[in-house]
């Protein structure tokens, strides 16, 4: 088998993370070559594309050019006469693997009662799939008028089962669903809510899942979105726009090299990889937030191990700065200084780029500055959320907690709780997910990691 010559064409492509995931594939599959990026305008279409066409093996297209390409090429897939684009060229043939992508996720759809999110290029695409597959949908988009547009159309390829709702009418779906329930089995995001920098942005009506449903983003940057986060907190299943974006590249590679050998375990082993590149592209903070006693520290550096991004205890980091333990800053100053300084300390930790997972401790998020500072980050916030019986048969022997100072134990209890009382609306209010932190300290962290699946 020959080399091969392949690359991606469009314009912005800074941040694009093909040419790492096409070099990963080839690695696994046994195809020697290369794959560059082409940054080419709508204006230097013409004149590039017959002679990628003619220099390479094949080429992805992205944004501006997967419409503009079409008049170059000789022929086309099905796929691309149905959805009048392409994503794929090889010679001079069009495909689109961006479906091989979609459908490779197998997400349910068949007799399934389904929300699409979004009524642009992707969302029309997972439309007619979705149809396809004998889904009940339901269109929703910020204009009406475009989730309109799109019925319209699939109506005219012969769907009935499809309609589109607004704001106002979708908790109340009338015709063919009108079976007394609101929730939705699948829904589709094809929006860009959630996307990379917008972190704490979550899909719209993602609250209308039933609880054994299943959720598919689109975006895949950062990976997980909060959307998808909170979706498995819940106990629902969620996928990754990431596993599309993967297996629509190794679609591309298949029509480039087809007498490769593709082993579908080391693909697979791509996934993780690719995740902690995004990472290292475009960072976000992990930041476990609750009580003390939650787990926040154990949990945090068994994720930070697991993820193989860097772990940062702020207490621990207040400590090293003052050079001496929390309980001596109390002792001396009180907790009004200590406050203070964990606000300054933490400003200056959110403000490094790096990617990190952080453990906060129990009061940060009672300074409403702290949690301004946050909600500015691109952090996601995770409340490891426990009772207070749980809390105080993990922490009642520990002297060190500055909380637990009391005359004896009951007043301990008593003066626990009412702290953690006192907490709870700030934890809430600003975490993005909230995770129950009761039971085996395993059981808790395999909650948190089942967040994280790429």
């Amino acid at each position: 088998m020959s080399a091969i010559k392949a690359g991606l064409i469009g314009s912005p492509l800074g941040h694009s993370m093909s040419p790492y995931i096409h070099e990963r594939i080839m690695e696994a599959s046994g195809i020697s070559g290369r794959y560059e990026l082409y940054e080419i305008s709508p204006e230097e279409l013409p004149k590039y594309a017959p002679i990628l066409m003619k220099e390479l093996t094949g080429f992805n297209i992205t944004i501006p050019h997967k419409v503009a390409i079409l008049p170059f090429l000789d022929d086309v897939a099905p796929m691309v006469k149905e959805y009048g684009a392409a994503n794929t060229v090889c010679g001079k043939i069009g495909y689109n693997t961006d479906v091989d992508g979609f459908l490779s996720c197998n997400i349910p759809l068949s007799d399934r009662k389904a929300l699409l999110l979004g009524a642009g290029g992707v969302a029309r695409m997972m439309a007619i799939e979705a149809l396809k597959a004998g889904a009940d949908l339901t269109i929703w988009a910020r204009s009406i008028e475009k989730a309109e547009v799109l019925v319209k159309e699939c109506k005219e390829k012969g769907f009935e089962k499809v309609r589109a709702v607004s704001d106002e009418t979708i908790g109340t779906v009338s015709g063919d669903i009108n079976d007394g329930a609101s929730d939705f089995a699948t829904i589709l995001n094809g929006t860009p809510c959630g996307m990379w920098p917008d972190v704490h942005a979550t899909a719209p009506h993602i609250d209308l899942l039933s609880k054994d449903g299943t959720f598919f983003d689109t975006i895949y940057n950062p990976c997980p979105t909060k959307s998808c986060m909170q979706v498995r907190s819940r106990g629902a299943s969620a996928v990754s726009g990431l596993k599309m974006l993967l297996n629509q590249a190794i679609a591309a590679e298949k029509i480039w090299a087809p007498d490769a050998h593709f082993d579908d375990g080391r693909l697979s082993e791509i996934l993780p990889d690719v995740r902690r590149k995004l990472w290292e592209k475009n960072p976000v903070k992990i930041i476990f937030t609750g009580f003390m006693g939650a787990g926040k520290t154990y949990i945090g550096r068994n994720l930070s191990e697991d993820m193989k991004i860097p772990f940062l205890d702020l207490d621990e980091r207040i400590e090293t700065i003052a050079g001496c333990p929390i309980t001596e800053i109390f002792r001396k100053d009180g907790e009004e200084t200590f406050r203070r300084m964990e606000h300054d300390v933490l400003k200056v930790v959110l403000e490094t780029p790096e990617a990190e997972v952080i453990s906060l401790g129990g009061g940060v998020l009672t300074n409403p500055e702290n949690v301004k500072l946050l909600k500015e980050s691109k952090a996601l916030v995770i409340y490891l959320q426990a009772d207070a019986d749980t809390i105080w048969e993990r922490v009642k022997d520990d002297t060190t907690r500055p909380l637990l100072q009391a005359e004896d134990k009951d007043t301990a209890y008593r003066n626990m709780r009412a702290r953690l009382e006192s907490r709870e609306a700030s934890y809430l209010t600003g975490s993005d997910v909230t995770v129950s932190a009761c039971g085996e300290k395993e059981e808790v962290l395999n909650r948190v990691k089942n967040l994280f699946i790429p």
